[in-house]
């Protein structure tokens, strides 16, 4: 057996999470000590934050949303977690192995875990969770994440082993997620796991975690109380308080307002408003998104199966005056699939700074040039031209678009845009991958690990299982992006835990999409977070405040 911790994570985090502000708060000033210092965790106060929305569910194992998950990471816990630098930390599970051949994932159990009701929590509740997502009936998103789990071997109420059909490296950022939270054996085990959505539980939850849940009312607040008989530091808030609000302008003006202490993002239109009159009791926090976005092109398109119409057209763009406009600076240029603060990110890539002449070259290696109209064409007299298409509604993504087609065009290119509500996007366009061009976005895994959107076998494919652009879609590579060798280091990555090993794979793969673009690499922006300085003691990662248990609320404002 040879053990994980500290090997697999390891992130080059130097400026990833930027602060700026006061650190105290302006009134009532601090009065923990005699001098009016800080003197530390005192229980009591509440905390209050809000969400633009409504839960889908309060049972973790169910969740395909940010507003569940960030409800029920209060209340539930998974096996480990990630600490303020992504690096894994012990949870539920206060140490773990992994064997030589890579195949069994070994987990120890705190013995000292109680549920909310008063029950033991052993082994028995993580082989539960993990079985009814693997169940048929399970109607949630989270099978795919146990996709190679073969066995779930309990060896005694405190040691549980996990089999692997293979090795399956990122499985382990996919058991720190709140989405994994184990749940009761002991409420849900008579249950169908078809059932599980509609059982009372699943709005009433009981978990592990540092709070218990007390109250919900749609349209108005989720409440919270301390689990007075949590088993790991604190909690030191007695109460959380969750509002809930129609959009996001709504949620801006309750933070104005003092209604809740916290705000995950502030418009970019607002930000220099916020900071000059909230600037003395907040602590602001710039963070870098693990996301980033992009203009996917389709690699059997006639015109944008070639390579250098692909680099043509990143030459073309000058993306940085596209974030200054559209995000007023907060953001950052991206350059292939990755962000710049990954543990496995290639710097070395090509920058595709705007650069019309070698623009002109590429197209003109591809056979287009200009027309008297300043349009492109080929010796057939065929114009470059297709179409993107993208979703309703999204302000920041036609502001973007519009400027990329303007840039288009002054190179040659004549570009349109369609815009569709979601879900005829996604099942007329993207999910079936019928387009040419098509603008999203992709949440990141801390993990590196990008098999699910360039390896071939995520494409369309026939009855045999082979790439076919009449086939079925059968993952999200939907651009139908075929490189056998990608597909050799894709598999390589996710069967190896030698982490020098993976970051020479997935900056060789970066390097190749890099050259090769099945997507027009754009940008990924940077939110600004706003705390109240009365909450102390927030601990930060690079991407969102964690360890909610060992916060704590200044007396001054309990």
């Amino acid at each position: 057996m040879k053990k994980y911790l500290g090997i697999v994570v390891v992130l080059l985090l130097a400026t990833a999470v930027i602060f700026s502000g006061c650190t105290n708060g302006a009134t009532p000033t601090p009065s923990n000590g005699d001098n009016g210092e800080d003197a530390g965790p005192v229980f009591g106060g509440m905390y209050t934050y809000g969400f633009s929305g409504e839960p889908a569910t309060l049972n973790p194992i169910l969740s395909s949303d940010s507003i569940t998950s960030g409800i029920t990471n209060f209340i539930n816990e998974s096996l480990i977690t990630l600490d303020e630098n992504l690096e894994f930390a012990p949870e539920l599970a206060h140490d773990w192995e992994i064997s030589e051949d890579g195949l069994v994932l070994t987990f120890y159990l705190r013995d000292d875990v109680y549920w909310h009701d008063g029950e033991k929590f052993t082994a028995e509740d993580v082989k539960f969770t993990y079985e009814m997502i693997l169940d048929p009936g399970y109607t949630g998103v989270q099978s795919s994440h146990l996709k190679f789990v073969d066995d779930l071997v309990i060896v005694n109420d405190y040691e549980i082993e996990i089999h692997l059909s293979q090795i399956d490296v990122p499985i382990l950022n996919r058991i720190a997620a709140a989405a994994l939270g184990i749940i009761p054996q002991h409420i849900f085990g008579e249950v169908e796991a078809s059932a599980l959505r509609e059982h009372p539980n699943s709005w009433d939850p009981i978990g592990t975690g540092p709070y218990k849940f007390a109250e919900y009312q749609s349209g108005r607040h989720v409440v919270l109380t301390a689990n007075q008989d949590y088993w790991g530091e604190g909690p030191y808030i007695e109460t959380i308080m969750i509002r809930l609000y129609q959009d996001s302008q709504t949620l801006l003006s309750a933070f104005e307002n003092g209604d809740i202490d916290f705000i995950d993002r502030i418009p970019v239109e607002d930000i220099d408003r916020i900071k000059q009159t909230m600037g003395d009791d907040v602590t602001f926090v710039e963070i870098a998104n693990n996301s980033y976005y992009y203009i996917g092109l389709k690699q059997n398109h006639k015109f944008l199966q070639d390579q250098n119409v692909r680099q043509a057209l990143m030459y073309s763009l000058d993306r940085q005056s596209i974030i200054d406009v559209v995000f007023q600076g907060y953001g950052t240029v991206i350059n292939s699939h990755s962000v710049p603060f990954s543990w496995a990110h290639n710097e070395d890539v090509t920058e595709y700074e705007q650069d019309l002449e070698k623009a002109a070259e590429l197209f003109a290696e591809a056979g287009f040039t200009k027309g008297a109209d300043g349009y492109l064409y080929n010796e057939d007299g065929e114009k470059l031209e297709f179409v993107i298409v993208s979703m309703t509604g999204e302000e920041d993504k036609a502001n973007v678009i519009a400027l990329v087609i303007e840039q288009w065009k002054e190179a040659g290119a004549d570009v349109k845009v369609e815009y569709y509500e979601r879900s005829v996007l996604f099942n007329q366009y993207l999910d079936v991958g019928e387009f040419e061009s098509y603008m999203w976005g992709w949440n990141l895994s801390v993990d590196p690990d990008s098999f699910n959107q360039f390896h071939s076998s995520q494409a369309k494919l026939n009855e045999a299982g082979e790439p076919d652009p009449d086939g079925t879609l059968v993952g999200f590579n939907d651009v139908e992006y075929i490189n056998p060798h990608v597909d050799a280091l894709l598999e390589a990555g996710r069967a190896t835990y030698d982490m020098q090993e993976r970051i020479e794979i997935y900056g060789e793969i970066q390097q190749i999409l890099n050259e090769e673009l099945p997507y027009i690499f754009l940008y990924t922006t940077n939110d600004v977070k706003a705390m109240h300085n009365k909450v102390k003691n927030v601990v930060w990662s690079p991407l969102q405040p964690i360890d909610h248990h060992v916060w704590y609320i200044d007396p001054a404002f309990h």
